[in-house]
């Protein structure tokens, strides 16, 4: 019971978050403008400066590289097998916006604000150690592969291989690898004021998707089968999937936990940032993440007795 209740005060917490966002956008506080501009907040501050700190908080040592590079293979794994199935489920989208939108809800979760609080219960700091390399690949695959489906959805969205390989979300993850192998440690308030900002990603982030929330019909929300299919494949379908192939080749117990349970965390929140900064569909989008974000308190559970 104990490694259960860090999952429902998470949840609590996002689902109060969004339930402010929703209000203050009923009353005229967060507009379709502010909306935008909060989103380039999180995107272009939020996200880089939460991957260095994270990072560089860790001392150094060779055999926490030799983990890290584990995860990093174990991570860059799940999300294939994520994108694979993603692009195969919704080949049969008309939509090319909620088509887009679904592959990415798909792929990528809530591994941070989400992710932490479940490992630390389930692996202490060992499973946050190893949630932060798993977070250098989704951060990478974040600026690249998930720009790259965003352009598919907006013609406006001008890309090239510079763009989506040399960008604010690359840089950062490269700059907070070289510091953490380097062993340079940055100074106190520098790493407090890293911190400080890359917590504004939760916040913030929630806020919005309520904000979406308050702007989709009560029915739609209700009705969207897109929705309901990515809560299936995000919460139900990767995890197991996962584990049961982690057993299969032979990782260890507490790795093959640890990639299970990564893969059944919910949509990640940035889902609704980057659909609003990118103009695609973000009500839909934030509906992907509310509704993952609520059943996933039964499928995590699921997912770390099944494995656990």
């Amino acid at each position: 019971m104990s490694n259960i209740m860090p999952l429902v005060n998470t949840t609590l917490t996002m689902l109060i978050l969004m339930a402010a966002g929703f209000v203050s956008a009923k009353i005229g506080i967060i507009d379709k403008t502010a909306s935008k501009k909060l989103s380039g907040l999180i995107v272009n501050v939020g996200q880089p400066f939460l991957m260095i700190w994270s990072l560089n908080r860790t001392e150094f040592s060779l055999d926490d590289l030799k983990s890290g590079a584990v995860v990093i293979a174990i991570a860059a794994s799940v999300h294939l097998a994520a994108i694979l199935i993603s692009q195969g489920i919704t080949v049969g989208f008309k939509d090319i916006k909620q088509k887009q939108i679904t592959r990415y809800a798909m792929v990528f979760a809530n591994n941070a604000f989400y992710g932490y609080p479940v490992l630390q219960a389930v692996f202490g700091d060992k499973g946050v150690f190893w949630g932060s390399f798993y977070c250098v690949v989704f951060n990478l695959l974040c600026w690249t592969w998930g720009i790259f489906v965003m352009s598919r959805a907006n013609p406006e969205i001008k890309t090239s291989p510079r763009k989506l390989f040399l960008n604010v979300g690359t840089v950062s993850v490269i700059l907070g690898l070289v510091l953490y192998v380097s062993r340079v440690r940055l100074p106190d308030p520098v790493m407090t004021s890293f911190d400080y900002l890359g917590g504004l990603c939760t916040p913030i982030s929630m806020l919005l998707v309520g904000a979406a929330l308050s702007r989709l019909p009560v029915k739609k929300a209700f009705t969207s089968g897109g929705a309901y299919l990515t809560c299936f494949v995000k919460l139900i379908l990767l995890p197991f999937v996962v584990g049961w192939v982690a057993k299969l080749i032979g990782l260890s117990h507490d790795m093959a936990l640890f990639a299970a349970i990564m893969a059944g965390m919910p949509t990640a929140a940035v889902t609704e940032a980057f659909a609003e900064k990118f103009d695609v569909v973000p009500e839909y989008a934030s509906l992907c993440v509310g509704m993952s974000a609520l059943l996933s308190v039964g499928t995590i559970p699921l997912v770390v007795y099944v494995f656990g």
